[in-house]
């Protein structure tokens, strides 16, 4: 029996690599790394348990945040649940998400998610070019008004046990971003243009719990879609595409007797984003009787974000759970990013 485990655990692995392999060198080998691509937005995480561990989103005490991070994660939830995560990100930037997920029977998870941002008051202007001055006219900018931005996804999830360690999901979204509207002048005539996207995408995920002393493996595809252009914009754009590979490992389980009470995951993830180099995060949680959790993580590569804390509290009311979590990221450049999340199991 034994022999049988391992070979399964082994077989595991290897379908999570070859697959990680395969994806990467599919879209590596068609896609440059050019540092454009639209709707950034889908690139930030959610939920201050994963922010908290440098977005090393694995943890004793999963939510439907997961939703969002991998949807192979979410057969982890063994009971209705309901999550909201306010980040309050750099530069005024706030993004608000909820997700809601329920078990169907014991072996699929479905999810739901919404993700909304607000960019606060953003000033717009416009070249109004004004006869005379040189040859081609001299230019003068213009004010009209505050720029109209919302940018929002929905999504649906699924995740399904294939065994008890092996699981995979699978998530379809449709992503909106509205950039406002401008003047554009066409010989001697202009128009008004609505400045608005709309992209349908999708993620794929796998987990592989292996049951030995805590140490688990996940892969994931976030942001599949096809190139993209706004109306009457020749210039076509990549969605943020994300491959993602990690692990995690309970060092606690090492000590007979420790673990029924403490827990310190340590979890390792690198990233292949379609718009930048290749991403390295760190992350740990210590946990204590599955009540309260300290976080911390250190992510490489990243633009303006290296460290990252947090801590939650759960509290056990019957047979419901209510949780509380935050987190602090620190950017350079700006004064860091404050996450607050609330999750609900009943």
């Amino acid at each position: 029996m034994k022999h049988m485990h391992k070979r399964r655990i082994g077989k595991g692995i290897i379908v999570i690599i070859l697959l990680g392999l395969f994806a990467t060198s599919a879209f590596a080998s068609g896609t440059k790394l050019t540092a454009q691509s639209t709707m950034k937005f889908l690139s930030l995480s959610v939920g201050a348990k994963s922010a908290g561990m440098a977005d090393c989103y694995y943890s004793n005490t999963p939510d439907a945040s997961v939703h969002f991070l991998n949807p192979a994660a979410l057969i982890n939830l063994k009971r209705t649940s309901v999550f909201l995560d306010r980040n309050i990100w750099v530069a005024d930037i706030t993004q608000i998400s909820g997700a809601l997920t329920q078990p169907i029977g014991s072996r699929a998870v479905l999810g739901i998610g919404l993700i909304i941002m607000d960019y606060g008051d953003i000033p717009g202007t416009e070249i109004n070019m004004v006869s005379g001055g040189s040859d081609d006219g001299s230019r003068e900018y213009i004010s009209t008004g505050q720029v109209d931005v919302n940018q929002f996804a929905v999504s649906c999830a699924l995740g399904v046990a294939i065994s008890n360690q092996f699981s995979v999901g699978g998530q379809i979204k449709l992503a909106h971003s509205g950039l406002g509207s401008s003047n554009v002048i066409l010989g001697s005539d202009s128009l008004v243009l609505r400045n608005d996207l709309d992209v349908l995408a999708f993620d794929v995920g796998t987990q592989f719990l292996t049951d030995f002393k805590g140490i688990s493996f996940y892969m994931s595809l976030s942001n599949f879609s096809g190139e993209q252009a706004f109306p009457r914009i020749v210039q076509t754009y990549n969605i943020p595409l994300n491959f993602s590979i990690g692990a995690t490992v309970d060092i606690m389980r090492l000590v007979p007797g420790i673990a029924e009470k403490h827990s310190m995951l340590f979890s390792v993830k690198g990233s292949h984003p379609i718009d930048y180099i290749e991403k390295f995060n760190l992350g740990m949680e210590y946990s204590f009787a599955k009540k309260m959790f300290l976080r911390g993580g250190y992510k490489f590569n990243y633009g303006i974000e290296d460290w990252s804390m947090g801590m939650g509290i759960r509290k056990q009311l019957g047979s419901r759970a209510l949780s509380f979590d935050y987190a602090f990221v620190n950017t350079k450049y700006f004064s860091g990013a404050n996450r607050m999340s609330l999750a609900w199991e009943f």
